[in-house]
């Protein structure tokens, strides 16, 4: 990419991990054929001196349009008696590299290790020293992957791509909307993209609750499923969830039987967030408590609805951040209902007044409201 975006210089690729004949067979394997990147250069080397010679030169007989680096914690400097991947390393050779780049004004990209938790490998100090810190994560079960910006010395870090690991390697999403949502089964009929699903002859089925997410700027749908059954344990309560953090979950189970009567006493519950999609926001707390006092009290969600605000300890329900993003986000995949938290803010307003004419918004002040409108009555 960086090569084809710079056709008026060359772009040095340095791996400290494969070989050149390595790198080509990736390179057949993704379909990138020389002739697409002429200006592009690889080379094999972990030696820190080698790789700034190396650039050197190269910055010397023709621009230098940039060098990529893969990766930091492989490399090594000379005058450093410790092995590649040391914290003093890793530092060293940033600060070398960084020397480098500025002084001829070479854009540089740095890969780098991460941790189990997710953060990078290596001293903190080497987030500091760059000028741009994008990470690439996702579920290790879904192809989707997102492409986030934690720092941006030049720019915001409030955009996140939405990219798909493919034969191809990763490709932009055409549809992020449609991304964290359930696909349509042959047995099953969606009302739209995003409804809870309907069974032939047996009505809306209960557990399943969508809520609009926020990635950055960008509003993603998100389906919540819940399943609860009695517990193979008299008077035992236990839950299992996938995508939303077990904290979060305790609490939402505490609000629903203390504030709202629903119990949850003697079942097993068990939430999974749709291909893989983490939901970590307090905005999701409403669909989540729908989606399991749904699951408890075996009443179907509303079809074609969605839900979005944070339910707080005393049953209350508060604004949801972002309110035109989620709104607009709502009325291009043909919702028919929101129900939200009362809105009390002037540009609040604005949003709900200028989306009321293509959907229901149902604004509520409690948890117990929204579950009045939210949940379907049994016959």
């Amino acid at each position: 990419m960086m090569a084809q975006a710079s056709p008026n210089g060359s772009v040095l690729y340095v791996s400290g991990e494969e070989s050149v004949s390595q790198v080509k067979m990736r390179s057949d394997r993704l379909g990138i054929k020389h002739p697409s990147c002429p200006n592009l250069y690889l080379a094999s080397e972990t030696n820190i001196e080698s790789i700034i010679a190396m650039i050197q030169h190269w910055d010397a007989d023709a621009p230098c349009a940039g060098v990529m680096i893969d990766s930091i914690q492989t490399m090594y400097s000379s005058d450093i008696n410790s092995t590649a991947g040391n914290v003093t390393q890793v530092k060293e050779c940033t600060l070398q590299l960084l020397r480098v780049c500025k002084d001829a004004n070479i854009p540089m990209l740095l890969i780098g290790h991460i941790t189990k938790s997710g953060d990078i490998a290596g001293p903190k100090v080497l987030e500091h020293i760059v000028d741009t810190v994008i990470q690439l994560d996702g579920d290790a079960h879904s192809p989707n992957r997102f492409l986030r910006c934690t720092k941006n010395r030049f720019g915001t870090t409030s955009e996140v791509g939405v990219l798909s690991m493919t034969d191809a390697g990763l490709m932009p999403l055409q549809n992020p909307l449609q991304a964290f949502l359930s696909p349509s089964k042959s047995d099953i009929q969606y009302l739209v993209i995003l409804t809870a699903p309907v069974y032939a002859g047996t009505g809306p089925v209960e557990g399943v609750a969508v809520t609009i997410a926020v990635e950055g700027t960008r509003p993603i749908p998100v389906e919540i499923q819940t399943l609860s059954s009695p517990s193979f344990e008299e008077h035992r309560t236990s839950c299992k969830c996938h995508g939303v953090s077990y904290d979060k979950l305790q609490l939402i189970f505490a609000v629903l039987e203390s504030r709202a009567g629903v119990s949850f006493r003697s079942k097993s519950s068990f939430v999974n967030i749709a291909q893989g999609y983490f939901l970590d926001e307090p905005c999701a707390d409403l669909a989540l408590a729908v989606a399991l006092a749904s699951s408890a009290t075996k009443r179907p969600v509303l079809p074609n609805a969605v839900f979005f605000g944070e339910v707080a300890l005393s049953g209350m329900l508060r604004p949801a951040v972002m309110l035109e993003a989620r709104l607009a986000a709502a009325s291009k995949i043909g919702v028919d209902t929101c129900i939200i938290p009362r809105v009390t803010s002037t540009e609040g307003k604005k949003a709900v007044d200028k989306y009321r004419l293509t959907m229901h918004i149902q604004q509520v002040d409690t948890l117990v409201d929204a579950l009045a409108l939210g949940l379907l009555q049994l016959p």
